[in-house]
């Protein structure tokens, strides 16, 4: 019995796992295109701090807090690939910050997998959508 428990539990370990990232991503989107349960798990529709914000919405860059409650989490950009997005993010607080994260949808749900640094090409994107915002 115990080699039958040791076969099974090498056999579970043998699934492959989902990659990291998001390699073969292309297709810039908004976020009104990504998958709805992909939305979700980023945060839109949810209130307050813990929030969404799209591109050109209100969202709380800094730690400082006035006012009602906004998003701390603003959507840049995102690209689709074979079942996963590289959603680039802009995040407030202290450490204000930007970074792609990489979800992938196994055996029909969304999830995050990975964050990583935005790419180069991100940057530009990111940097190119806030001059047009001013």
């Amino acid at each position: 019995m115990p080699i039958l428990l040791l076969l099974l539990a090498g056999a579970a370990a043998a699934k492959p796992s989902a990659p990291a990232d998001c390699a073969d991503a292309r297709l810039p989107l908004l976020l009104h295109e990504l998958p709805l349960p992909a939305q979700q798990l980023l945060g839109r529709g949810e209130a307050g701090v813990g929030g969404l914000a799209d591109r050109d919405e209100p969202f709380t860059a800094t730690d400082a807090v006035f006012g009602p409650l906004r998003p701390m989490t603003r959507f840049v950009g995102a690209a689709a690939g074979e079942r996963c997005l590289a959603v680039v993010l802009e995040r407030g607080g202290i450490a204000h910050f930007v970074e792609t994260a990489i979800l992938r949808e196994v055996d029909g749900r969304w999830g995050l997998v990975a964050t990583r640094a935005p790419t180069e090409g991100e940057v530009a994107a990111w940097k190119t959508a806030a001059q047009a915002k001013r």
